[in-house]
């Protein structure tokens, strides 16, 4: 049997998007490895203000402390060490947005932008949702009722993704119920198999994660 395989791989998203969730707070959608701009702004002022940004939940809690016209390192958590900054230029027109590289799923969560007065001001609230895909893999296992049997399996994906055989025509083929194994990092594994039971000269096998 001659199978040629098509990978139609439906990614948590191909950019950095921006959307609104039930709080009405924005939500950020970013994939592992990007940079994304989590967005705070306030009246334009030549006095620059302390800003400070926080993830809700997290110990300590500092992404970044701007004061007295630089950077203050003592605070911050060490997950943040090198990965966050201010857009320095855009200070004095009231763009207070962080600027966080190589995001990991790890970093998702709920982030504070506050104006450190006397009392500190929280002026915008932003959740970032860090998603992780990795490269599928396809195998042939041992099938004792005849046939060819495969195993497509997802390994630490988030959210969770769902795996579906296609014929060439684009119908999908009936296959076993999946297996699903949650992993420490928060990411799901999950492993389908299907059977075909006549020869075909190819098929498909699609996946997809929905925010």
């Amino acid at each position: 049997m001659s199978v040629s395989v098509l990978l139609l791989l439906a990614a948590l998203s191909s950019c950095t998007g921006t959307a609104a969730s039930a709080n009405n707070v924005p939500k950020i959608v970013a994939s592992a490895g990007e940079t994304v701009l989590l967005p705070c702004s306030t009246t334009a002022s030549d006095d620059v203000p302390a800003v400070e940004w926080s993830r809700e939940g997290l110990p300590p809690d500092i992404a970044f402390l701007y004061r007295d016209g630089c950077e203050t390192f003592e605070m911050k958590n060490p997950v943040f060490q090198y990965r966050t900054n201010l857009i320095r230029d855009e200070l004095h027109h009231g763009n207070l947005s962080m600027v966080m590289s190589n995001v990991q799923r790890n970093d998702s969560g709920t982030y504070r932008c506050a104006i450190v007065r006397n009392p500190k001001t929280v002026i915008a609230r932003v959740e970032l949702f860090v998603g992780a895909v990795s490269e599928p893999t396809l195998s042939v296992v041992p099938d004792v009722g005849g046939g060819l049997t495969l195993q497509c399996e997802a390994k630490c994906w988030f959210p969770e993704p769902t795996i579906r055989f296609l014929d060439a025509q684009g119908n999908e083929i009936s296959a076993e119920d999946p297996k699903r194994d949650k992993e420490s990092l928060g990411c799901f594994t999950v492993k389908r198999r299907v059977t075909l039971q006549t020869a075909t000269n190819s098929f498909h096998y699609s996946i997809n994660t929905q925010t």
